[in-house]
C-alpha cells in the first residue's frame, strides 16, 4: 500500500513538471515575439521620428512668431497712446502746478518727456506733429514750473538789513521747507532742461531775482557812503577866507582847513561807511553762497552765484573808488578813515576771491582801490611832515591869540590816533624805506631825527617818522611864535604850544609794556623828545618873566620922580593885564604857571620899590593905583575869561 502511494506521487510531480517545461517553451515562444514586435516598434518610431522632426521646427519659429506679433501689437498699442498724450495731458500742464501738490504735475511734464523720446523713434509725419504739439507743452509746464520757483524765491527776497546780524549764520534766507521745495524743483528743473534741450535759463532767473535782493540790502551802505561824500566835502576858499595871491597862499584847501580849523569829530575804527559796506557785503556774499549751494544743483552753483554778486560788487567798487576820489581831495585828518578802508580791503580781498574767483575785469576794480589807497596814504604821510615844516602862509598865519594852533592840536591828535594803525603802517612803511619822506626835499637838520635803529623793520622806520613828525612840530612852534607881534603873546604862543606837545607825550609814555602792543605816541618817539619840549618851556617861560620885569623899567630911572615912575608903571601894567586877557590858555596848569611867573616877576620888584619911596607927597598918594595885594590880584584873574 505504501509502495502504491510512493508511485503515485512520483507521477504527479512528473506530471507537474512536464506542464512547467511546456509553460516555459510557450512564454520563450512568447517573448521572441514580442522582442521581434519592439523591434518593428522601434524601426517604426526612428522612421516617425525622421518624418516629424521638420515639422516640430517649423512649429516653434510659428510659436516665436506668434509672441513676437503679440509684443509688436502691444507696443503698437502703446505707441499708439503716445500720440494721444498731449491731448490728456494739455489741460493739467495749462492750468499750472498746485503749489501745495507739486508731484502730480511733475508726472504730467514725465510723461510727456516719455512720449516725446518714444514719438522721436518714429519717421512719420503724424509723429513729428504730435511731437511738436509735446514739445509745447513741455515749453509751457517747464515755463510754469520756472514760474513757480521765482514766485517762491520772490517772497523772501525783499531784502534785510544786513548790519543788524552778527554772523553769516545769523543772516535770515528761507524757511526750512521752501527751501527744500526750491531744492527739489531747482534739480528736476535742471534735470528735464537737459534732457530736452529747452533753453530754461535757471541760473538767470536765480540770479536776477536774488541779485535785486542782494542790491536792496546793500543799498543803506552805498548811500550812507555817498552821503558821507558829500557832507563832508569842498571846494574853493573855506567861509571867511581871503583870496590871497596863490604864490602867498595854499592852494590846496585841505591843508588850509588842517592848518586852520580844530577838527573836534575824529574818526574812530571801524565807523566808516565804507568799511561798514565792506563787512557786510562779505557777510551777504558767504550767506548767499551757503544758499546757492542748498538750492541750487552742485553743477550749476558756482555758475548761479556768480552772475547773482556781479553787479553788487560792481556797484560796491564804484562806491569805494568815489570814496578813494574823496580821500585824495580832504585834509589829512581823513587819512584815518583811508587808512582803516585800506585795512578793511586788505583784510577781505581773499575772501572776496575765494568767494567770486575775481575775474580780471572784477580783480582789476579791487587791486585798483587798493593800489590808490596804498599810494594815497604814503603821499599823506609825507604831505604831512612836509606842511608842518613849511606851515605858515597868509591863509594859514597862527591867530593872534596865543594859544595852541590849531596845526598842533590836529597833528597831535592825528598822531594818537594813527598809532591804532601801528602794524598796518610798519607794513605800509617798510617797502618804502628809512627817511622816504625826506627824499624831494631838503629839511633843517633840526628837523631831522637820527636814522631807524633798524633800516629793515618797518616798526623802527615807522618810529623814525613819528620823531621827525615831532621835531618837525616843535620847529614850527617856534616859528610860530616869531610870527606874535607882541613880545609876551610870542612867549604865551611858546609856553602854550610846547606844554600841549609835552603832555601828548607824556600821557602817552608808559601807556603798555615791553610785553603789551598799546605802545603811545610817547614810548615810540622816546623820552629825549620829552625833554626837549620841557627845555623849551623852560626857556619860554625866562622869556615871558622878561617882559613882566619890563613893566618895572621905569623904576630904575633917575630922571623920573617917583610919582612918575608909578604912572608909567601904572600904565604898562594896565596894558599887560589888557593884553593878556585876550590869550587863549588851554590847560589851568599852563594858565597857573603863567599867572605865577608874572606874580613872581612884578609883585617882589613893585614891594621892594614902595620899600625904596616913601614919598608920601599928594602926587605920589594919587599915583600909587595898585597895593602888591591888589596887583596879585589883578594878575590872577587876567587869564580868567
Amino acid at each position: 500500500m505504501a509502495t502504491d502511494n510512493y508511485l503515485y506521487d512520483d507521477a504527479e510531480e512528473e506530471a507537474e513538471l512536464e506542464f512547467l517545461r511546456e509553460s516555459l517553451e510557450q512564454m520563450d515562444n512568447l517573448a521572441d515575439k514580442t522582442t521581434q514586435l519592439l523591434k518593428v516598434f522601434d524601426i517604426r518610431l526612428k522612421n516617425l521620428g525622421r518624418i516629424i522632426a521638420p515639422i516640430y521646427k517649423s512649429t516653434q519659429k510659428l510659436t516665436r512668431l506668434y509672441d513676437n506679433i503679440e509684443i509688436t501689437m502691444s507696443s503698437l498699442d502703446d505707441t499708439l497712446l503716445f500720440f494721444n498724450v498731449a491731448k490728456d495731458e494739455a489741460d493739467t500742464i495749462r492750468s499750472g502746478p498746485d503749489e501745495n501738490e507739486l508731484l502730480p504735475y511733475l508726472d504730467s511734464i514725465n510723461r510727456l518727456k516719455d512720449a516725446s523720446d518714444a514719438l522721436k523713434q518714429l519717421d512719420l509725419d503724424s509723429a513729428s506733429q504730435s511731437r511738436q504739439e509735446i514739445y509745447e507743452l513741455l515749453r509751457i509746464g517747464l515755463g510754469n514750473l520756472s514760474q513757480l520757483f521765482s514766485q517762491w524765491l520772490k517772497q523772501h527776497s525783499g531784502g534785510i538789513d544786513p548790519a543788524a546780524y552778527h554772523s553769516v549764520a545769523d543772516v535770515p534766507t528761507f524757511p526750512t521747507d521752501t527751501e527744500k521745495l526750491l531744492s527739489m524743483l531747482a534739480t528736476y528743473l535742471n534735470l528735464v532742461n537737459d534732457e530736452v534741450s529747452y533753453d530754461l535759463k535757471l541760473t538767470k532767473t536765480y540770479a536776477g531775482i536774488r541779485t535785486r535782493y542782494l542790491q536792496k540790502s546793500l543799498a543803506q551802505f552805498g548811500d550812507m557812503s555817498n552821503g558821507y561824500i558829500r557832507t563832508n566835502s569842498f571846494d574853493g576858499p573855506l567861509p571867511g577866507q581871503n583870496r590871497y595871491s596863490e604864490a602867498a597862499s595854499r592852494s590846496n584847501p585841505s591843508e588850509v582847513r588842517f592848518c586852520t580849523i580844530r577838527n573836534e569829530h575824529w574818526y574812530e575804527p571801524g565807523t566808516s561807511p565804507f568799511a561798514q559796506y565792506t563787512v557786510n557785503i562779505v557777510k551777504l556774499f558767504q550767506a548767499e553762497r551757503d544758499l546757492v549751494r542748498r538750492i541750487m544743483p552742485t553743477v550749476i552753483s558756482q555758475e548761479t552765484f556768480l552772475p547773482t554778486a556781479d553787479r553788487p560788487f560792481e556797484t560796491y567798487i564804484g562806491t569805494g573808488e568815489k570814496m578813494v576820489s574823496f580821500f585824495l581831495s580832504s585834509p589829512l585828518y581823513e587819512v584815518l578813515q583811508a587808512l582803516d578802508v585800506y585795512g578793511y580791503l586788505l583784510e577781505n580781498d581773499s575772501v572776496f576771491d575765494s568767494l567770486l574767483s575775481l575775474r580780471q575785469r572784477q580783480h582789476n576794480g579791487m587791486a585798483k582801490l587798493l593800489s590808490r589807497l596804498q599810494l594815497h596814504l604814503s603821499k599823506s604821510f609825507t604831505a604831512l611832515i612836509s606842511l608842518i615844516r613849511s606851515p605858515f602862509k597868509d591863509d594859514t598865519m597862527p591867530k593872534q591869540t596865543g594859544g595852541v594852533h590849531e596845526l598842533v592840536y590836529n597833528t597831535l591828535t592825528f598822531l594818537a590816533y594813527v598809532i591804532v594803525y601801528k602794524d598796518l603802517l610798519t607794513n605800509l612803511f617798510l617797502p618804502l624805506g628809512d627817511g622816504h619822506w625826506n627824499q624831494g626835499s631838503l629839511p633843517d637838520a633840526s628837523n631831522v631825527s637820527q636814522y631807524a635803529s633798524d633800516p629793515s623793520d618797518g616798526l623802527s622806520i615807522f618810529q623814525h617818522y613819528l620823531r621827525d613828525v615831532v621835531e618837525a612840530l616843535s620847529h614850527m612852534i617856534e616859528q610860530g611864535g616869531k610870527q606874535m607881534k607882541r613880545p609876551a603873546l610870542q612867549f604865551v604862543f611858546l609856553i602854550n604850544n610846547h606844554s600841549y606837545l609835552a603832555r601828548a607825550l607824556r600821557d602817552a609814555m608808559y601807556a603798555g609794556d615791553e610785553y603789551s602792543q598799546s605802545l603811545g605816541l610817547g614810548d615810540l618817539v622816546g623820552r629825549s623828545a620829552l625833554g626837549r619840549s620841557e627845555l623849551q618851556i623852560e626857556r619860554s617861560r625866562k622869556g615871558y618873566v622878561a617882559t613882566w620885569k619890563a613893566v618895572m623899567s621905569s623904576f630904575p630911572a633917575a630922571s623920573l620922580s617917583p610919582a612918575e615912575k608909578l604912572n608909567m608903571f601904572n600904565q604898562g601894567l594896565d596894558d599887560m593885564v589888557r593884553s593878556q586877557k585876550t590869550y587863549e590858555i588851554f590847560d589851568s596848569d599852563v594858565r597857573a604857571m603863567l599867572i605865577s611867573d608874572a606874580t613872581d616877576a612884578v609883585v617882589p620888584g613893585y614891594e621892594a620899590f614902595l620899600r625904596q619911596n616913601n614919598d608920601r607927597s599928594p602926587e605920589f598918594t594919587r599915583a600909587m593905583k595898585y597895593t602888591p595885594r591888589d596887583i596879585q590880584r589883578k594878575i590872577g584873574a587876567m587869564l580868567d575869561d
